[in-house]
């Protein structure tokens, strides 16, 4: 029996990245992804691009209406038997990945939704296996080592994105004895290493952008002791480390965090942006928190284009063990980047596309 796929989250930017790679690594397989009906144009453009670069994709894929909130993930009854009878992998990538994001959308789409997949998981008679994108921040504001064994560990969140996917993850954690599922864990996920390309500005972008716009004459002030280290990966080595994953069934009951093993501090990171950017070394430091109380003035985030949620990233003291990632990589020459390496590609594709949107302005 060929593969048949069942996606959730194209044609989001990391979505997107991956189909391809599924594809080439697949050439047989067949897929369905479950859109929103406003991304259409956006999932269809999506898939003659992939088609170019992999020719006869456009036939094996189908798009489906949907939304995975509702019953039936919203495809209505027949066409969702339909999908759970001749499905054999799942992957499900949808989530609202905004830190502000009000705790009821939140968790209806990322508990809900998520629960709702796994239902379609356990009525598929074929299903081979499931992999389930979370993220590292499901640690919330635990710190030092976090490993990817570890779920709950009676942990706060700094908002209800971090707090919603957690919940969601231990809710596939809760199933896995009954379904073979793999979990994914990225970091914050930034541009591609070798060039750029990114869909939306957020993480390291938002100081990217401020310095883009700053006069060069005025100095630079680090946010915090800026000791901590920021967990970014690159797209490429997250997809290409997913793909790699999706044909080792020794990966399945198993979480996998696509972390840097090597991150750098955020001081570290600010000053080489400085020196990219021709700019003078940064001076002083102002306290996290007085940034944070600063950008909840909106005339402040307005000009700065900062959200003050993003601050506390930068300054929360927490590594991810990525000992289950070496293991799933070993004998594939995949390993992740060099981040330092790789930022002033980052910057050179911002001063390129200062204006991005992410599926034509939506956030989810």
């Amino acid at each position: 029996m060929s593969r048949h796929v069942f996606f959730t989250g194209f044609p989001g930017f990391i979505g997107r990245q991956l189909i391809g790679r599924l594809s080439r690594a697949e050439p047989e397989a067949s897929f369905t992804f479950l859109i929103q009906d406003q991304v259409r144009p956006v999932a269809e453009r999506s898939i003659a691009a992939i088609e170019a670069e992999s020719e006869g994709f456009a036939e094996r894929a189908k798009l489906v209406s949907g939304d995975i909130t509702l019953p039936w993930l919203g495809m209505g009854e027949d066409v969702y038997r339909q999908e759970a009878d001749r499905t054999t992998d799942v992957w499900h990538l949808a989530a609202v990945y905004d830190l502000s994001v009000p705790e009821p959308t939140a968790y209806r789409v990322n508990v809900v939704g998520t629960a709702n997949i796994l239902d379609l998981c356990e009525e598929a008679p074929n299903l081979s296996r499931l992999d389930y994108v979370s993220t590292c921040y499901v640690s919330g504001a635990r710190t030092g080592l976090v490993r990817e064994s570890e779920l709950d560990e009676g942990q706060t969140f700094k908002n209800h994105y971090e707090s919603t996917k957690a919940w969601a993850e231990m809710e596939v954690q809760r199933r896995m004895h009954r379904l073979p599922v793999c979990v994914h864990r990225p970091g914050i996920v930034v541009g591609d290493s070798h060039s750029g390309e990114t869909d939306k500005y957020d993480g390291p972008y938002f100081i990217i952008n401020l310095l883009l716009r700053l006069p060069k004459w005025l100095p630079m002030i680090n946010i915090g002791e800026g000791g901590s280290r920021v967990n970014l990966v690159p797209v490429d080595f997250l997809c290409d480390g997913m793909a790699s994953v999706w044909n080792n069934s020794d990966s399945l009951g198993h979480t996998i965090q696509w972390a840097d093993p090597n991150p750098y501090a955020a001081k570290e990171i600010v000053d080489k942006l400085l020196q990219i950017l021709g700019r003078r070394r940064a001076i002083g430091m102002v306290p996290s928190d007085a940034v944070e109380r600063a950008l909840g003035a909106e005339r402040v985030r307005e000009i700065a284009h900062v959200p003050k949620e993003s601050v506390i990233y930068f300054n929360h003291d927490v590594i991810y063990d990525t000992e289950n990632q070496h293991r799933f990589l070993e004998g594939t020459g995949l390993r992740c980047p060099d981040f330092l390496s790789y930022l002033p590609t980052l910057v050179e594709y911002v001063k390129e596309h200062p204006d991005k949107e992410f599926l034509d302005g939506r956030k989810v």
